[in-house]
């Protein structure tokens, strides 16, 4: 009996285009978060450090972490500056000051902190961060951003300031940070992933300035 149903399943060819369907959808079914982890991880640069001149914390993060990296890494004598970035709102408040105050608060030397201003984007920081590095002769910073946006902050400060070298040491994921594994399941980190992608898009395609 079983020789007969196996015969009549070979010479079925909807039976066989079911298998092969059933078989896809189990790949996509595994493969799927194999695929979407991989890319959220893709979002990460990270190098082996060396000493620079300036460790650069960019602006953009609400709890502070990349101040607090940067001063973390001032600490552990990864470089003898620190820079700031911000920009100015209409009632009178400075998210750069804002910063510099709270990396001096964390013991910085105030006279080791510089400030790049009016930084709307990573690209505008990028260009502003070549400017000050040109002006004190420096040739070499650490980057220090979220995780999700190290690489094409990477990227886009590398392209603004060919010859030059860079270092990226992002904040380390997890919470309450951005974390790439499984960020499909929370909220937050849907949007920011999701927006990361798009911003990279822009990037690529020469998009807003």
């Amino acid at each position: 009996m079983s020789l007969t149903f196996l015969n009549k399943f070979k010479q079925s060819k909807l039976a066989q285009r079911g298998a092969v369907a059933l078989v896809c959808l189990l790949g996509v079914y595994f493969l799927t978060p194999v695929l979407l982890n991989g890319a959220a991880e893709g979002l990460i640069r990270e190098d082996s450090l060396v000493k620079a001149d300036a460790i650069v914390a960019l602006a953009g993060d609400p709890r502070c972490n990349r101040e607090k990296r940067a001063a973390e890494l001032y600490h552990q004598g990864w470089a003898d500056n620190v820079v700031v970035s911000g920009m100015s709102f209409a009632w009178g408040f400075h998210t750069g000051e804002a910063a510099r105050r709270y990396v001096t608060s964390l013991g910085v030397p105030g006279e080791k902190i510089s400030m790049i201003s009016e930084t709307l984007n990573t690209r505008a920081e990028a260009r502003a961060l070549n400017d000050l590095m040109r002006e004190r002769g420096w040739n070499s910073a650490i980057i220090v951003t979220s995780a999700f946006h190290s690489r094409r902050a990477m990227y886009t400060v590398e392209r603004a300031a060919p010859g030059r070298t860079f270092y990226s040491s992002p904040v380390p994921t997890g919470s309450p940070e951005w974390t790439p594994q499984a960020w499909w399941s929370r909220r937050d980190d849907v949007y920011v992933t999701v927006r990361e992608f798009t911003s990279w898009a822009n990037t690529l395609v020469g998009g807003w300035q």
